[in-house]
């Protein structure tokens, strides 16, 4: 889960260590609050700020959903 995650539409930023995340590409050093809320498996929902997520975890890849995403995305770790 920790690492920095890419699409060509979203860039989000997971630091496990300090329980810190950032989803604004504009804001490159702004960090909020990393929340684990359930853990299934691959199956993580997260918060990061207010921004509620559900990501599928596979080694490198990343499908993610909610948090104001349109559609379900698939980011790559950097």
């Amino acid at each position: 889960m920790h690492g920095t995650w890419r699409s060509e539409k979203q860039l989000i930023l997971i630091d496990t260590e300090r329980m810190l995340g950032n989803t604004d590409v504009t804001r490159p050093f702004q960090r909020d609050a990393l929340r684990l809320r359930n853990i299934s498996g691959q199956m993580i929902v997260f918060e990061i700020g207010s921004r509620r997520f559900i990501g599928f975890f596979d080694r490198n890849e990343l499908r993610l959903t909610g948090g104001g995403i349109e559609s379900p995305e698939t980011l790559h770790r950097q």
